[in-house]
C-alpha cells in the first residue's frame, strides 16, 4: 500500500514541555517504572490501616483476633486502627455477629479514576523503551464509545515534543490515527456499528460515498498493519501513524507514534520509525499472550508487514 507521510491530527499532536519556574520534586526518575524506587520509606500506620482494611473487606465478619492471625499486626494496634476507619466510616462494628464489618463507602474507594488498565500496564514498560531507542513519544489508548482515550503517553521522557500532554484526549474514529487503526482491525459487528453511527452523526460528511471510501481504506490498513491519520490535518508539520495491540484477535488498544515530518526523511521513516513500531507491537502481543490462558503466540501471529512509503 501506498502511504503518504502527512501531518497528524491536533488531537494527537506532540508538544514541547511548557516552561516553569516551579520546582517539583519527583520520587522517580522520568519514565521510571520501578515502584521500589522512593523518596521517602513508607509510613508504617498507614501500611497497616490499609491492610487491615484490605483484610476486613475479604470477610464478612472480622474480628480482633482473626486480623491478628491474617497480618501479625498486634491487636492493641488492630483496635485503633478499627476505631480509626469507624470513625471515617469504613468500618462498624457488629454486636450481634460479634465482630466487624465494613461499610459501602469501601466502594468509593474505587469510584472516579478507574487506573490503568491491565492491557495498558503491560505495554507502558516497551512503549517507554520504544521512545527512549527511536526518541519520538509514543501514545496508548483504548476504546471509549465513540472514541479512542489517550490512556498512556511517553512525551514526559521524548526530547522532541510540542505539546504538555495528549493524556485523556479523544482521536475520533474517522480521521485519526488511532481510530482508524482500531477500526481496521475490530470485529465487524462492531466496525458496523460504529459506521452507522458515523452516517447518523455527520450525513452531510459522510455519506454512502464516503463510507465506501473509508471502507476500502480500511481493507488496505488490514493489509499493511498501519494506519496514518487524515492528511492535511494540522498540526501541519507533524506525521503520526498507529498500529493496533491484538489480544485473542481482539482490538485491546492501538499505540500510535509521532514525529516532525522534516525530522525524518521519507527514505528513512520506514527504518528509523515504523518497523520499531511494529517489533513493540508484536513484542507486547507476545507478553499479552503469556500472561494469558495460552502460554504463547502462533508463529503466524509475528505479521511482519511490508511498509511501502
Amino acid at each position: 500500500m501506498e502511504i503518504a507521510v502527512h501531518d497528524q491530527d491536533r488531537e494527537e499532536g506532540v508538544a514541547a514541555p511548557a516552561q516553569t519556574s516551579v520546582h517539583r520534586r519527583t520520587n522517580s526518575r522520568r519514565g521510571s517504572t520501578d515502584p521500589q524506587d522512593r523518596s521517602y520509606p513508607p509510613v508504617n500506620s498507614v501500611r497497616r490501616a490499609l491492610q487491615i482494611l484490605k483484610v476486613a473487606n475479604q470477610k464478612s465478619i472480622a474480628t480482633v483476633n482473626s486480623l491478628h492471625a491474617e497480618t501479625g499486626i498486634p491487636r492493641p494496634t488492630i483496635v485503633r486502627m478499627l476505631e480509626t476507619l469507624m470513625h471515617e466510616g469504613y468500618v462498624v462494628r457488629d454486636n450481634m455477629c460479634g465482630g466487624y464489618r465494613v461499610t459501602g463507602k469501601v466502594a468509593e474507594l474505587s469510584a472516579g479514576y478507574s487506573g490503568i488498565s491491565r492491557v495498558i500496564e503491560i505495554a507502558r514498560p516497551l512503549a517507554i523503551g520504544l521512545t527512549r531507542q527511536i526518541k519520538w513519544p509514543i501514545g496508548l489508548g483504548e476504546i471509549d464509545g465513540d472514541a479512542i482515550e489517550i490512556r498512556y503517553w511517553t512525551g514526559t521522557i521524548s526530547p522532541v515534543v510540542h505539546t504538555n500532554t495528549v493524556l485523556g484526549k479523544r482521536p475520533d474514529l474517522l480521521s485519526s490515527a488511532m481510530g482508524r487503526a482500531y477500526m481496521a482491525f475490530c470485529g465487524e459487528d462492531e466496525r458496523d456499528r460504529h459506521i452507522r453511527a458515523l452516517r447518523k452523526r455527520l450525513p452531510a460528511e459522510f455519506g454512502a460515498d464516503e463510507e465506501a471510501t473509508f471502507r476500502d481504506l480500511l481493507d488496505r490498513i488490514r493489509q499493511s498493519g498501519l494506519a496514518m491519520r487524515v492528511p492535511g490535518t494540522g498540526p501541519t508539520r507533524m506525521t503520526t501513524f498507529s498500529v493496533p495491540i491484538l489480544e485473542k484477535q481482539r482490538v485491546a488498544a492501538v499505540m500510535s507514534v509521532s514525529f516532525f515530518t522534516a525530522s525524518v526523511p521519507r527514505k528513512d521513516v520506514r527504518q528509523m520509525v515504523l518497523e520499531p513500531l511494529i517489533e513493540t507491537r508484536i513484542n507486547i502481543e507476545h507478553a499479552l499472550a503469556f500472561i494469558s490462558d495460552r502460554p504463547h503466540l502462533d508463529p503466524a501471529a509475528e505479521r511482519d508487514y511490508e511498509v511501502d512509503l
